[in-house]
């Protein structure tokens, strides 16, 4: 399905300077970051249900999260280095 959209002058060049640079047309570049908000909404939806039955995190809870995050990043970049390097 085909849409007409109106983008602000700078917003359209942003666009347009990061779809050059993943390779991809400025149109699906659009449609790749519609996709990821979408998904990102759907997410916090899951979340907000879930915090209405179970309660809202705790700040421990949040800060063992984070830290949980931090650690699965950092080794991921680490395997992707350990990877380029064969």
């Amino acid at each position: 399905m085909k849409r007409s959209v109106s983008l602000n002058d700078d917003v359209a060049s942003a666009v347009e300077v990061a779809a050059l640079e993943d390779n991809m047309s400025f149109s699906g570049w659009l449609s790749a970051a519609a996709e990821r908000q979408l998904r990102v909404r759907q997410g916090l939806r899951g979340v907000a249900a879930w915090e209405s039955e179970a309660g809202g995190l705790t700040d421990e809870e949040i800060a063992a999260g984070e830290a949980l995050l931090a650690r699965l990043l950092s080794g991921v970049s680490g395997m992707a280095s350990r990877v380029r390097r064969r």
